[in-house]
């Protein structure tokens, strides 16, 4: 079977107990899988006891650990793990033993990665001024066999996220130019889609034309949406309210001047969203809506960088950093905040094709 990664991918390491932000303290409900419980329930005692007492069932009846004042039971004073101590890595669940990393099957393929929301991750993501490469290796693993099926979309889907990732590097444009590309694109092929069609890689980009917009108005529906979005901590949700309440005399041009060269940052951030969602089109169908997904995230993460810019009078990568790890923990890693994005494609006329569009092309 084929795996795919992104270059920097085998140079992540966990930073541990030195992590800022240790993804053991998220007050996430981590869910541990059948065969790990099955190892804890033939622990001797006292220790199975002491380590089932840590784990509950979530509404779906699922086992998972629960968090206690925000953190994981099983992190100890030093922010390190005390079953990986007690028992050895192999024996934690795949959920803890995986992230940040995620893996999607598709037919004869797998693809993997690391999530932004991991301060380390997002380093790695965002550091290299050179346009993101993937790597192509072959495995002795078996394909997911509930991804073994039909999918015809796959092969032509595979090929319009390579030319998804051509428009959004294309640094001869600025890149809310490419960002418009990239939506003309995902449109010509959506519409071959809902007509039962496969879209061909060398599609001509939608003429759709934009409708006159200003960004003030597409940031007010996109922040609205995220205030009312679930939160995990209240300074995320502050910086929202704050940039909510400052949209007016958002100086664009001058966070555009302090960031340089570094506006390839933004562009590392569309081409690491369109590899981890993009592709997922070829089970629901739905590339445009993955393709907007991204533009309003990127859009989102930028304002709140300009925001900081102009509230503090700096913006380092290190700010970066921070700013779109939490912008992905709080968002990304949300089924319910996702869909919550999603939601506002359809009912935000602000938020519409032609307004965005219009937004980044005018």
């Amino acid at each position: 079977m084929e795996m795919t990664a992104p270059s920097y991918y085998k140079d992540f390491r966990c930073l541990a107990d030195a992590c800022r932000d240790n993804c053991c303290r998220t007050g996430w409900e981590i869910e541990v899988d059948e065969a790990t419980m099955d190892y804890y329930r033939s622990l001797p005692q006292p220790q199975r006891e002491r380590i089932l007492d840590g784990i509950g069932r979530d509404e779906e009846g699922a086992f998972c650990i629960r968090p206690q004042e925000g953190q994981c039971p099983f992190l100890n004073e030093q922010g390190l793990c005390s079953l990986v101590i007690e028992l050895g890595e192999e024996h934690i669940g795949d959920i803890c033993a995986l992230h940040p990393r995620y893996r999607e099957w598709f037919p004869g393929r797998m693809e993997i990665g690391v999530g932004l929301c991991c301060e380390e991750a997002a380093r790695l993501i965002l550091s290299d001024p050179a346009p993101a490469e993937f790597e192509t290796y072959l495995t002795d693993s078996d394909p997911d066999d509930e991804e073994d099926g039909d999918a015809p979309l796959y092969l032509p889907l595979l090929e319009l996220r390579d030319r998804l990732f051509e428009l959004v590097q294309d640094r001869s444009l600025p890149l809310r130019r490419r960002m418009a590309n990239a939506l003309r694109l995902a449109k010509s092929a959506q519409e071959e889609i809902n007509r039962g069609a496969l879209p061909a890689a060398d599609i001509a980009l939608s003429g759709l034309e934009g409708k006159p917009g200003d960004w003030e108005s597409a940031l007010a529906a996109l922040l609205e949406t995220h205030r009312k979005m679930e939160s995990l901590e209240q300074d995320w949700m502050d910086s929202v309210i704050d940039l909510e309440a400052h949209l007016t005399g958002l100086d664009w041009p001058g966070f555009g001047a302090a960031l340089g060269e570094r506006s390839y940052e933004y562009e590392h951030l569309c081409v690491y969203l369109l590899f981890r969602y993009a592709l997922k089109a070829v089970y629901d169908g739905d590339l445009l809506g993955k393709v907007w997904q991204t533009v309003t995230m990127v859009l989102t993460m930028a304002a709140l960088g300009a925001r900081q810019w102009q509230r503090t009078g700096r913006f380092t990568l290190a700010d970066q950093i921070e700013v779109t790890r939490q912008y992905s923990k709080e968002v990304e890693y949300s089924d319910d905040n996702m869909e919550a994005l999603a939601e506002a494609f359809l009912f935000s006329p602000e938020l519409s094709l032609p307004a965005l569009l219009g937004i980044l092309e005018g």
